[in-house]
């Protein structure tokens, strides 16, 4: 019976001492210890090079790992020894230049205690992108009369012939030319199915001579959505040429000075005859 009782007494005292070795407890009652390396120290906050941050007790202890003096207040790129309560705040920091050996479940500490900023949330840059037709509510498939017409500024030259470049010809200047109405109005009728997403821009002839905004800059596209009556009209104002435009380049001449074809450069003055 006594040798009984002298085993269970030493078993006790072996899980004692395990326990004590798998969660560093300190003298203070409840509280848990960890060593790490500092990040920052400020505004009652403890940040580490992990990233994570910690509240600090306003009257924390800091102190010299070593000596158990007090030191000042922590710097970065420190080690140190933080001794936390069972509510996660930090009472007692100690301080030391070198590593200290590892110390407490840090990981535990960051899941239970470390303090978040801002509630996370997902980051719609990163997300799905969802994109929702302009003819979602349509139904597609029945054919649609299309009539487009444009008014384009008093400076076109009379002789010019006015086209509409769509993203369903590839964006080609000439994809579409259209008819004159009168000085300043041109129109042009299409058939389309409807369920039809039309981007398109006016120009004449060249994607050098398309239209600008009113602002004078590069204008976007228009954007249609064909829809399922019978008959759709479409009216917009070209403001400004992009070859009109102060500063636009001149056109690249094609060939170069012949007997046939002496003066290829474009927009160059007419030579007069010299007197005699």
């Amino acid at each position: 019976m006594n040798v009984a009782l002298r085993v269970i007494p030493a078993a006790l005292l072996g899980l004692t001492i395990l326990a004590s070795s798998l969660f560093p407890v300190s003298a203070q009652t409840g509280t848990i210890a960890v060593t790490a390396q500092l990040l920052d120290y400020q505004n009652g906050y403890v940040f580490l090079t992990t990233g994570d941050g910690f509240r600090v007790l306003p009257a924390v202890a800091i102190v010299d790992y070593k000596s158990g003096k007090l030191a000042g207040p922590p710097a970065p790129r420190q080690y140190a020894r933080l001794t936390f309560d069972q509510t996660g705040t930090v009472l007692k920091i100690e301080l030391s230049k070198a590593k200290l050996p590892p110390e407490g479940d840090l990981d535990a500490i960051r899941r239970r205690f470390a303090v978040a900023l801002s509630t996370p949330v997902p980051n719609p840059d990163l997300g799905p992108t969802r994109v929702t037709s302009p003819c979602a509510n349509v139904r597609p498939g029945k054919s649609v009369s299309l009539n487009v017409t444009v008014q384009v500024p008093p400076s076109t030259p009379l002789t010019d012939t006015v086209y509409m470049t769509t993203d369903q010809s590839g964006w080609n200047a000439q994809a579409y030319r259209m008819d004159r109405r009168d000085a300043l109005h041109y129109r042009v009728q299409l058939k389309l199915l409807s369920g039809t997403v039309l981007h398109l821009l006016f120009d004449r002839g060249s994607m050098q001579s398309v239209q600008l905004g009113e602002n004078g800059i590069e204008q976007d596209p228009y954007t249609i959505c064909i829809g399922d009556e019978d008959a759709q009209t479409f009216t917009k104002t070209v403001y400004h040429w992009a070859d009109q435009q102060a500063g636009a380049s001149l056109p690249i001449p094609q060939t170069f000075p012949t007997p046939y074809n002496p003066a290829p450069f474009p927009n160059l003055p007419t030579p007069q005859p010299r007197p005699t």
